[in-house]
């Protein structure tokens, strides 16, 4: 067996597995350093000269002009006037001038509606009621004085020491139904959150972290309008077990409760269903139309027991369960 021209001081060939494992464990001042020259499998670098980096800096140009003409070829393709951006552009402005024409045309459609609507039910003498029904039902847009009950999340809570970042504790459904439940008991002609509507069938939700009035999202602060005499309705809440809660969740969880006075607010109109079908009614005796109690909605105006909840307001109710763990009082 041939022997090794070199070795390492512990007798292995320089580039054995037990050499490279003894050398890295072993005092680096004990062991010879293995120079490539000392080796004959040792490769020689590349040699050094003018030539060399002559055809190094040639094609280190040439690499970038490659790259400067591919940079400016695909930045003039994309610029030009039928290039994907460019297409893309007039596709959206054609798609947005199309859209407002058909909203022009619902609005020209809608007015021709309503005008024909108006003339049949003038002639029929069926108006009055209607709008009477359009009331109650939230599909007219009201105003006169009122009360605002703005509900804000709470500060952010200190954190525990040790614990994550700070958190607060946040409005829910529950708390925004039980105010307008107490609204509504307290004489409220008509209530919308955050512009929002709201009348007998109308839904108050949650999804996640985000509140829903009849499926669209709020964002805090909650701003409740009421229409009424703005004393009656801040009495009321007061002094009603709506008042005691609103005073808890204020005090206990920090939620933020204030009122505004407003000499002169509005609510909008909920928007309705589209009507798909109708049928004239048979008349009576006397020429006029049959009409049945079943099928003509409740025009009162909603209070606790209708309004959009599924729970009453208990009094000094507690909703730590419902806030979860994140409102604990601090």
């Amino acid at each position: 067996m041939r022997e090794a021209e070199h070795s390492t001081p512990h007798g292995e060939t320089p580039y054995s597995p037990t050499s490279l494992l003894r050398a890295l464990t072993a005092d680096p001042y004990g062991v010879d350093t293995l120079r490539q020259d000392e080796h004959p499998a040792a490769e020689a670098a590349p040699p050094d000269s003018a030539a060399m980096r002559m055809v190094t800096v040639l094609l280190a140009l040439v690499l970038g002009f490659a790259v400067s003409v591919s940079v400016l070829g695909l930045r003039d393709e994309a610029a030009s006037a039928d290039g994907p951006r460019a297409l893309l552009e007039q596709e959206v402005l054609g798609t947005r001038a199309e859209a407002e024409q058909l909203e022009q045309r619902q609005s020209e459609l809608e007015g021709q509606i309503a005008e024909a609507q108006s003339a049949v039910l003038e002639e029929a003498g069926a108006a009055e009621r209607l709008g009477d029904f359009e009331r109650a039902g939230a599909a007219v847009a009201m105003s006169g004085p009122g009360v605002v009950l703005v509900l804000q999340d709470s500060a952010p809570l200190p954190s525990s020491p040790g614990g994550g970042s700070a958190s607060a504790n946040r409005v829910t459904d529950g708390d925004v139904q039980i105010a307008v439940n107490g609204l509504w008991a307290a004489g409220a002609e008509a209530i919308a959150v955050n512009g929002q509507r709201v009348s007998s069938t109308s839904a108050i939700r949650t999804a996640g972290s985000a509140i829903l009035v009849d499926f669209r999202p709020l964002s805090p602060p909650y701003r409740i309008t009421a229409l009424g005499d703005p004393h009656q309705l801040r009495g009321a809440v007061a002094t009603a077990e709506t008042g005691a809660y609103l005073e808890e969740i204020s005090s206990r969880y920090g939620i933020l409760v204030s009122w505004e006075s407003e000499d002169e607010t509005s609510v909008p109109a909920r928007s309705v269903g589209t009507l798909r079908e109708a049928s004239v009614l048979t008349g009576s005796g006397d020429g006029a139309p049959a009409s049945s109690t079943d099928d003509i909605p409740a025009a009162d105006t909603p209070t606790a027991d209708t309004a959009t909840t599924e729970q009453d307001a208990p009094a000094g109710a507690s909703t730590a369960a419902e806030r979860g763990t994140e409102e604990d009082s601090p």
